[in-house]
């Protein structure tokens, strides 16, 4: 999470918000909720969303238990991760699958358990921004007022045509009336975007025009990523069985995360500029994805390049 502060002059990073609100060194460690999501269970479909493997695109999916599994899925990991990033923080962090899809009952539970092993300063929850009924936002506003309350929403893209792409079961009207209904009933709850670049069917204007409709809706981060084509998921199948379709070279990506920048608040953090696929042997395409620090020194070298300044064409 560190970040260099020739990249920190470009953007508001992450390690630089972490800091400001933690005052040193803060890590996330990775918990299953063991909860599904509504395009894998039948409410929405069975299929998942086009990019999603069955990891849930990052971690794993385990059995739903109670609070008490929590807490051991954190006393195993925290150790290692405290010896070797050196953190003096922890984030519990609910990352793959929708962690708010289930009654209230379950969700108080399993998060309570996560604020109370010692160590955990406070939550980062991952969902979907058509699973987040107001009895879920109260709750996480509750907590929010006593600890510290990340909700990590997936909008993916507020183009509607790419959301039908990506089969996301909903659309970008969706994505925008969550953030209101965040900002008005969640004051205390930090919410960070996470947005994907690179689909063949966005306009020319996606990352600007992101970057331009977050401004003011509240949120304190963003997350972005690029599309990537993951052995086992729809895209894949689409991929061999109806041919390759257009995926973003790393240049064209870095352009798009140019322009994403100088559009955006400079008030809101910057978690990620590209991601890694964690499995890099199952990625089909873009290449570029398979490899952590390619990608990583050629962003920076053109935020360099080009002088990049958060906000600077606002």
């Amino acid at each position: 999470m560190d970040t260099s502060e020739n990249e920190s002059s470009h953007y508001y990073s992450y390690s630089h918000y972490l800091k400001q609100t933690f005052g040193g060194k803060t890590y996330k460690v990775v918990v299953s909720s063991g909860l599904t999501c509504p395009t894998r269970d039948g409410t929405i479909s069975k299929e998942a969303c086009a990019f999603c493997d069955l990891r849930g695109s990052s971690s794993y999916f385990g059995k739903k238990g109670r609070g008490a599994d929590i807490g051991e899925q954190i006393r195993k990991r925290l150790p290692a991760i405290r010896e070797r990033f050196g953190a003096e923080h922890f984030l519990a962090y609910f990352q793959s699958y929708t962690n708010t899809y289930s009654e209230v009952s379950y969700l108080r539970e399993i998060y309570e358990a996560a604020l109370a092993e010692p160590g955990v300063a406070g939550l980062c929850v991952g969902t979907r921004p058509d699973c987040l009924p107001d009895e879920v936002i109260d709750l996480l506003e509750e907590l929010g007022q006593r600890a510290y309350i990340s909700l990590e929403l997936g909008v993916q893209s507020f183009d509607d045509k790419t959301l039908e792409w990506l089969t996301r079961g909903h659309d970008a009207q969706c994505s925008l009336n969550a953030l209101e209904r965040l900002k008005k009933r969640a004051p205390h709850v930090h919410t960070c975007v996470h947005l994907m670049f690179g689909n063949p069917t966005e306009p020319a204007a996606v990352a600007r025009d992101a970057a331009l409709l977050l401004n003011g809706t509240g949120v304190r981060g963003v997350k972005l990523h690029q599309l990537m084509v993951l052995e086992h998921t729809e895209l894949a199948r689409r991929w061999k069985e109806e041919g390759a379709f257009r995926v973003a070279n790393l240049d064209d990506y870095g352009q798009l995360v140019v322009e994403f920048l100088e559009h955006l608040s400079p008030e809101i953090y910057v978690e990620r500029l590209c991601a890694t696929a964690t499995h890099k042997e199952e990625c089909i395409a873009p290449e570029w994805s398979r490899d952590r620090w390619t990608p990583h020194n050629r962003l920076r070298e053109l935020l360099s390049a080009k002088n990049v300044r958060q906000g600077s064409r606002l």
